[in-house]
C-alpha cells in the first residue's frame, strides 16, 4: 500500500502547488522558476537524505545517466513547459493536458519495451483524448481565442514527463535505488540544463532573478516556499516511492488524480467548474483507469 498512498499524496500536493505556482507566473519566467524551485528543492533533499537510515549510495554508472538523462527531459525541459503552460492557460487546463502523460507513458511503454496494448487501454487513450479535448479546447470565459502555445507548451509537458517517468521508473527498480536518491539526481540534473540555458541564451533573465525577488513581499516568498516544498520537494519524493513500489500503472493512474484535487479546491473557494469542465475532468480521469486496471 505504501506505493499507492504515495501516489495519492503526490496528486495532492501536485494539485495544490499547480496552484501556488500559478501566483508566481507573472514574476518569474518559466525557466526562472523552474531554476528557483530546483535549487531550493535540493538543498532540502540534500539536507534531508543524510537523516534516511540505511542509503546505499553506490550505483552503477549505467543507473546514475538514465536518472540524470530523465531529470534533463522530465525536469529540465518537462517542467519549464509545464510552467509556459501554467502561464498561458491556467492551472485547470494545464493539469487536463498532464492527464494525457500516463497514456503516452503506456505507449512509451510498447515502443521501448514491447508491451503489448489490449483494447480496454486502447479505449483509454481515446476516452482521455477526447476528455482533455473537451476542456482545453473552450475558449477562456472572456470569449479570447483559444491560446495554441499554451496547448502545444502543455503538450510537450506531457511527453517529457512520460518520458522521464518511463526512464526513472527502470533505473529505480533495476538499480534498487532510494527513491529520495532518485529524486535528487534527476533533480540536478535538471537544474544543471537549465542553469545552462540559461546562462547561454537567456543571460537577461538570468540575472533579473533576483529583481524578481525583490518585487515579492514576504507573504508571498512564505507562498513560494510553501509551493517549493510541497509541488517539488515532497511531490517529486512521493512520485519516486511511487513508483518504484508500485505497479507503475497504478501509480501512475493515481498522480494523475490531480485535476480532481483542483475541482475540490475551486469548490471550497466557492468557484463552481463550469459543466464541460467537470464532466471532462471525470472522463480524463476515467480514461486512465480503464487504460490502467484494466490491462
Amino acid at each position: 500500500m505504501l506505493g499507492e498512498v504515495a501516489a495519492l499524496a503526490a496528486a495532492f500536493f501536485w494539485a495544490l502547488a499547480s496552484v501556488l505556482y500559478g501566483r508566481f507566473s507573472h514574476h518569474f519566467s518559466a525557466l526562472q522558476l523552474n531554476l528557483i524551485k530546483g535549487i531550493f528543492a535540493s538543498s532540502l533533499m540534500l539536507i534531508t537524505l543524510p537523516l534516511l537510515p540505511e542509503v546505499n549510495f553506490e550505483l552503477s554508472q549505467q543507473h546514475m545517466l538514465i536518472l540524470l538523462l530523465s531529470g534533463v527531459i522530465g525536469i529540465a525541459i518537462g517542467d519549464s513547459a509545464y510552467f509556459a503552460s501554467l502561464k498561458r492557460i491556467g492551472v485547470n487546463k494545464t493539469l487536463l493536458l498532464e492527464s494525457i502523460a500516463p497514456p503516452l507513458s503506456g505507449i512509451l511503454a510498447v515502443l521501448l519495451l514491447g508491451s503489448l496494448l489490449n483494447w480496454q487501454s486502447w479505449l483509454g487513450v481515446l476516452v482521455t483524448t477526447f476528455a482533455v479535448a473537451l476542456v482545453v479546447m473552450q475558449p477562456e470565459e472572456n470569449k479570447q481565442a483559444v491560446n495554441a502555445s499554451g496547448i502545444g507548451f502543455g503538450l510537450l509537458a506531457s511527453v517529457c514527463q512520460a518520458s522521464g517517468v518511463v526512464i526513472s521508473h527502470y533505473a529505480l527498480v533495476a538499480g534498487d535505488i532510494e527513491p529520495l536518491l532518485g529524486a535528487l539526481l534527476r533533480l540536478f540534473a535538471g537544474i544543471s540544463a537549465i542553469f545552462i540555458m540559461l546562462v547561454l541564451f537567456k543571460r537577461n533573465e538570468f540575472f533579473a532573478i533576483a529583481c524578481g525577488f525583490r518585487k515579492l513581499a514576504s507573504r508571498e516568498f512564505a507562498l513560494l516556499l510553501l509551493a517549493i516544498i510541497v509541488g517539488t520537494f515532497l511531490t517529486l519524493w512521493l512520485q519516486q516511492v511511487a513508483l518504484k513500489y508500485a505497479n507503475p500503472a497504478v501509480a501512475q493512474t493515481l498522480i494523475a488524480t490531480s485535476p480532481l484535487f483542483i475541482l475540490f479546491f475551486a469548490i471550497v473557494k466557492g468557484q463552481i467548474p463550469s459543466t464541460k469542465t467537470t464532466i471532462g475532468t471525470l472522463l480524463a480521469i476515467a480514461g486512465i483507469s480503464l487504460f490502467f486496471i484494466f490491462r
